[in-house]
Formats: structure tokens, sequence, C-alpha cells
């Protein structure tokens, strides 16, 4: 591993013990090439004290050109195992947890029994910290809303509807369906992203205010709180799927949908490996019909 993939590895643990651990290197060894690479810029790069590696004032140009180069590096080895014929390389793939659970597996399924040799890791989060780690590099692809998207390239996979959950013996549950106005002072759970994206998008225009009580970042959790009547919330149907909850479900009036990407970073051509991996993405979903 280049000395460059350790200082960027200490400066986001801000420990050189962690980063020892994470690595498999010595303690002594992660120092040295901090040192070494020190005396090679001329530059110290951070603080030691009790609590840890903190970066020093005036580096943080340094930091942002060297996770440039470090996806630059990943980029290149991608490209070289593509012009030897290998077919092979690491995918680092962010995704939000309905499409994690409901959609890669089934992807992932038949791209490896093409593509054997091309291997994957996983993340899974929320939509502002998968876009933060795709700009920074640390993901190669994202699976999220376009809603999010700004000006990043990306390909539409699908749709998804937005539906009401309620306990059981919620007076909502006995409707059929509901209307955007039926939220408006209720008790509410928000989940991961809060009122940033789609649901607080639809609360400003609509002019809701349902009484937040709590704010949860894991779905799943969000949907047994609604289960224990602690109140409703508002979530994907792609999550709802076949979940183990005791749960109602019902869909809105005003049918609000959100559009589903795979998306990669501006800054770079995506390798070969990604393209074919993002292209067969978007033939999955139109062979399941999943394509608006």
């Amino acid at each position: 591993m280049s000395k460059i993939n350790i200082i960027l590895d200490v400066y986001e643990t801000h420990s050189i013990s962690k980063t020892a651990g994470r690595l498999k290197y010595t303690q002594s060894a992660v120092s040295q090439a901090i040192r070494n690479y020190e005396k090679e810029i001329g530059v110290t790069l951070f603080k030691r004290s009790k609590t840890g590696m903190s970066p020093l004032t005036g580096t943080d140009s340094i930091f942002e050109e060297l996770k440039k180069i470090r996806a630059s590096e990943n980029h290149i080895e991608q490209i070289a195992a593509h012009i030897n014929g290998l077919e092979s390389g690491l995918i680092r793939i962010g995704t939000i947890q309905s499409i994690s659970y409901h959609w890669l597996p089934g992807i992932l399924k038949k791209f490896t029994d093409e593509y054997p040799n091309i291997t994957f890791n996983l993340y899974v989060g929320g939509f502002q910290e998968l876009s933060a780690k795709l700009k920074e590099g640390k993901l190669d692809c994202i699976f999220t809303s376009k809603y999010i998207m700004g000006n990043l390239p990306c390909i539409t996979l699908g749709k998804d509807e937005l539906m009401l959950v309620t306990s059981k013996d919620h007076p909502l549950a006995n409707k059929f369906s509901v209307s955007l106005s039926d939220v408006n002072g209720q008790d509410f759970i928000m989940s991961a992203d809060n009122t940033d994206y789609e649901t607080g998008e639809l609360f400003r225009i609509h002019q809701i205010q349902p009484n937040v009580r709590f704010h949860i970042n894991e779905d799943y959790t969000v949907v047994k709180m609604v289960e224990q009547g602690f109140g409703i919330a508002i979530l994907p149907k792609l999550l709802l799927l076949h979940i183990p909850f005791d749960v109602c479900v019902r869909p809105f009036t005003e049918h609000c949908k959100r559009i589903l990407v795979v998306a990669h970073s501006p800054s770079a051509e995506p390798t070969p490996a990604l393209k074919q991996f993002m292209e067969f993405a978007a033939l999955w979903s139109q062979e399941h019909q999943l394509l608006i």
C-alpha cells in the first residue's frame, strides 16, 4: 500500500494505532511513512497530541490533493487490469438501505456470474453520507435518489413510491388511501436524512407540519417504532416489501414518487469495470420492469 493511502487513513481516523490495526501495519511503520512523506515535501502535516493526530492549519489543500491522487491510482489500476485482459478489479458501491436489500443482491448475483474476477466493497448509508463519500473518492458509484444528484452523472434505474406507514390501531389505518394533509399535526418519526430530501420537500410544498417526535437513522428501526405506536412515518415502497412488522402501509392520493439512479463521480471517467457494472444494473432494472 502506498504511503499516501496510509497518510489519508491517519487523516480520517485521527489515530496512528487505528490505522495500523486497519491496514495490518505496526505503529512504527505508520509513523515512519508519515515522517518520510513530510520530509519529502518539506511540510509537517499533523499535530501529535493526547487526543490523536490532527491536521495542521493550512494543510487542508494538501490532503484534498492527496485524495485526488488516491482516486487516480485506483483508476489507473482498473484501467491496467482492463488492458491486460483480466476483466478484474474492485468496485466500491454505496447504496441506500432499500436498494441494498431488494435490488443489489439480484444485480450482483447475475453480474458476478458473468464477471467472477471483479470484487466489491458495499457500503450502506444515507443520502448525504453517500454523496459526500462519492465526491471524496471513497466510493466508485452510489445507488440513490435522483433528488440529491445535482450535476453528478447518473443512470436512471427505476421508480419508487413513498408510502405512509402506521400502526394497526392508528385512525389512518382505516383508510384505503391517505392524503398528505392527513399527516399534518400527527406524531411523526423522521427517518435517515431528516427533512433535507424528498419527505421534507413534500412537507414544504404542501405546507405540512407533523409533530416530529423521533429522528432515527435506521429505516427498519423506524418501522418497528411505528409498530409500537410512537408515531407514523413516510418510507419508500421498495423498503417496505416483505417487512416482518405488523404495520399498515397506505398510498398517498398524490402518488409521491422518487426516481432511483446509479451515479459516479464527475471528476474522472468511470473505469471499464465500473462502466460495465453500471450499464449492467440499468439493464437489470429494465428486465425487472423497474424503469419508468
